[in-house]
């Protein structure tokens, strides 16, 4: 037999608290999309509402929803009501489970879920296995949690700082986060400028002078990193375009031969008592340069038929 399960109700839209942890998962662009769709289509994901034991009513899922209900004006919703009364652990195992149900929330919401999930005393296993994730999916999530300055986090709280960027400014050193974060927002900067910032400041070859540029005059700092990857590139492509080693012991082969002639020629010219005085050490030297040629020659000849492999 067919059931029908329908637990939606209408409640004031002004009678829910927002959930702060959740707000770090929204983004202005994010709160747009849901007024027009909302405005086109009615609300498309219905909120999810816990009721606690003195009636007040708390967001569990449906953030971006309810605040863009907010700002059309809205004053009923339909949202599906479920008991909270059994204290902060149940309430954090129900915000897994629906954290289970969402494609992605995002790194930044996902850790703030766990640490709170943490904190009311859900163990570790039984979070890994509501969600599905490895033990170090978790411990990545949370230490992101963890890293994430508490100034910085109320920035993207309050929809100053978008969360995916955040996400970038939390593997800063702490110290370092709130400035950096600051003159992010004051600069307009793209999550994809605050990636390559946050990847050169931690740069164990990054000087000190750069990095203070990187937290008052970001674009600046951009524009000079720019310039050095710019010579670093034009560097390796003259190394490439350079003399090959082959060439190099070419011309050592050459020397050799040169100087092997040479030494010939001044042992020629000896009278014989000279040259019976230097006679076994010439003969030795001649056949340890020898030696050497046929090895440089051999060297030589395997690069070229290497070469030439590689250019068929």
């Amino acid at each position: 037999m067919a059931k029908t399960i329908n637990k939606v109700k209408e409640i004031d839209v002004a009678a829910v608290e927002g959930n702060k942890t959740l707000a770090a998962a929204v983004d202005r662009r994010a709160v747009e999309r849901c007024k027009e769709a909302i405005e086109k289509l009615g609300v498309v994901h219905t909120p999810i509402v816990g009721v606690a034991k003195n009636g007040n009513r708390l967001l569990l899922s449906g953030q971006c929803g309810l605040t863009a209900l907010r700002e059309l004006g809205v004053k009923k919703m339909g949202a599906i009501e479920v008991d909270a009364t059994s204290g902060a652990g149940s309430r954090a195992k129900l915000s897994l489970l629906l954290l289970s149900l969402q494609e992605k929330p995002g790194a930044l919401c996902e850790g703030l879920l766990l640490q709170e999930a943490v904190g009311a005393g859900v163990p570790r296993p039984e979070i890994q296995a509501m969600l599905g994730k490895s033990a170090s999916w978790v411990s990545n999530r949370l230490a992101l949690a963890v890293r994430l300055d508490a100034n910085v986090y109320e920035m993207v709280r309050s929809g100053l700082l978008e969360p995916r960027s955040a996400v970038e400014v939390a593997r800063l050193p702490q110290a370092a986060q709130f400035a950096f974060a600051e003159t992010a927002v004051r600069e307009g900067l793209p999550k994809s400028a605050v990636e390559l910032l946050v990847a050169g400041y931690n740069d164990k070859d990054c000087p000190d002078a750069v990095k203070a540029q990187m937290l008052k005059e970001p674009r600046d700092a951009l524009k000079r990193m720019a310039d050095r990857r710019q010579t670093a590139k034009a560097g390796r492509a003259g190394r490439r375009n350079a003399v090959s080693p082959l060439g190099f012991i070419d011309e050592a082969v050459k020397s050799l031969k040169l100087q092997m002639a040479a030494l010939r020629q001044a042992f020629s010219a000896m009278s014989p008592q000279e040259a019976g005085a230097h006679m076994n050490a010439i003969k030795e030297l001649e056949l340890n340069l020898s030696e050497t040629l046929e090895t440089i020659q051999g060297i030589v000849s395997l690069g070229k038929r290497g070469c030439g492999h590689g250019a068929r």
